[in-house]
């Protein structure tokens, strides 16, 4: 433990545990008075004191009349950061994330902050990281199935006299029950067959089939146990149902002129489908790309070791339940209501958020600590031009340039980041050098480039000595 004291600043500092320190601060009155001022300039403006005008009474009457306490309170959540700060600077912590505030007291004013630290960062030999990289390839069913889903968007729903079969869509009204509780009534809905489907109930689809058109029919469903509505699960239902149009789906046939009528408007199939095969190529180059990049960074955290702060992992915990919370208000869904659907507790959900926050806090120190090791820079011409590869995706915006001139910072990390992992991953495929490696290579050329010049050098003394030899010949 160690003990310093600066002007009225009292700081003691614990021992470094768990990548995180934990100081315990004391002011006394002269550092207090301007908290105490800034307190007092809120407060006077919302209270009365007789014999004052609104505004005007002096620090002294108000602070005897509200209490220096209420004075310190105005002013409490920017004053120990602010007074963190300082005692972090003193004490030349490198912080990383907001303190945690404990024990605060006002009279006399004490706190305790524990201070998450940078954690010490180990990558191991990752130099030796070595995965072999399998890219995905595109199989000519793949081409077929992408042209049939342009083939099934451009169907259409012709009218059929005949009965229901499964990926027919029909026009039909519903009315389930169980137990005489009705749980589905529904007039003139459209229903597609799918085999698959469990709408209104598992098994709904496949007693569809074979119905007749016009007609009124009535059946009934074993509803499975573990169906989601506790209310009917592994009960019978019983169903009424009134069919009252049948349509087909009619595909168009695959031919020149379904490629002409595409809106890219290609000159036939062949075409089409090369078209088809290169933009398949593009999306498996693109996902085998970032399955690899998560592959080797994956790697490279297994061999990295780092001890996390515990507040620095709380607050990173934080971050991601808000963003949850943030998402469940857009969508009008309560949290409870979420975990219930998914058969998950809060206290689970809660260890699910720890880990990810935990993966999200290793992934950044040890990239970080890469691109320290191997000298990865950005410079203001690589800002500049990803700016203007922005700029190029909303050329119409005028404000855009402003927006995203103002983001220069956020570029600046993510172009890093982009380097770092494009370095990684010339690591894992072999075909990269370290920059001591780089550097050692230079320092030989050098060496030898010098051990050229001085050979040359004494060639060309020899030289010029034979030839004032021959001279005075």
């Amino acid at each position: 433990m160690t003990w310093h004291q600066e002007s009225i600043l009292i700081i003691t500092q614990e021992e470094i545990v768990d990548s995180q320190a934990v100081i315990h601060i004391e002011l006394e009155d002269p550092d207090l008075d301007p908290y105490l001022d800034r307190g007092y300039q809120r407060v006077v403006q919302r209270i009365v004191i007789p014999g004052f005008r609104k505004g005007k009474a002096p620090r002294r009457i108000v602070e005897n009349f509200v209490g220096r306490e209420s004075l310190l309170s105005e002013v409490i959540d920017t004053m120990v950061y602010e007074v963190t700060d300082r005692a972090i600077e003193e004490q030349e912590l490198e912080a990383s994330g907001l303190p945690k505030i404990e024990d605060l007291e006002l009279d006399p004013f004490t706190f305790k902050a524990v201070v998450p630290l940078r954690p010490e960062v180990d990558l191991g030999d990752y130099h030796s990281l070595r995965i072999p990289y399998e890219p995905e390839e595109v199989s000519e069913d793949d081409v077929e199935a992408r042209i049939d889903e342009l083939r099934q968007s451009l169907a259409s729903w012709e009218p059929v006299v005949r009965s229901v079969a499964m990926g027919d869509l029909v026009t039909v009204g519903i009315k389930g029950a169980v137990e005489d509780n009705t749980f589905v009534d529904e007039e003139d809905t459209t229903y597609f067959l799918d085999s698959d489907s469990k709408n209104p109930v598992p098994g709904f689809s496949h007693k569809m089939e074979g119905l007749e058109a016009e007609q009124t029919h009535e059946f009934t469903i074993e509803i499975p146990d573990d169906y989601q509505d506790d209310a009917i699960a592994g009960k019978e239902a019983s169903f009424s149902v009134e069919i009252k149009d049948v349509k087909e789906k009619i595909l168009p046939e695959l031919d020149d002129e379904f490629a002409r009528g595409l809106p890219e408007e290609y000159e036939s199939m062949e075409a089409l489908r090369t078209e088809v095969e290169q933009g398949l190529n593009d999306e498996a180059e693109n996902r085998s790309k970032r399955q690899y990049e998560d592959e080797v960074v994956t790697a490279l955290l297994d061999a990295t070791t780092m001890t996390l702060s515990p507040v620095m992992l709380d607050h990173e915990i934080e971050h991601i339940e808000e963003d949850q919370n943030k998402l469940f208000e857009q969508l009008n869904i309560r949290r409870d209501d979420y975990l219930q659907s998914i058969g998950t507790s809060y206290q689970e959900q809660r260890a699910q958020a720890r880990t990810e926050a935990e993966q999200r806090i290793r992934r950044t120190f040890a990239l970080n600590k890469l691109g320290e090791l191997e000298n990865i820079e950005v410079s203001e011409d690589d800002i500049d031009a990803r700016v203007e590869e922005l700029l190029a995706q909303d050329p119409e915006s005028d404000d855009r340039r402003q927006q995203i001139e103002e983001q220069r910072e956020s570029i600046e990390r993510m172009l890093k980041y982009e380097k770092t992992i494009s370095l990684l991953v010339t690591v894992a495929k072999g075909e990269a050098e370290s920059s001591e490696q780089a550097e050692s290579e230079d320092s030989a050329e050098q060496e030898g480039s010098e051990n050229t010049d001085n050979d040359n050098e004494k060639t060309t003394t020899t030289d010029g000595g034979d030839d004032t030899d021959d001279s005075q010949a």
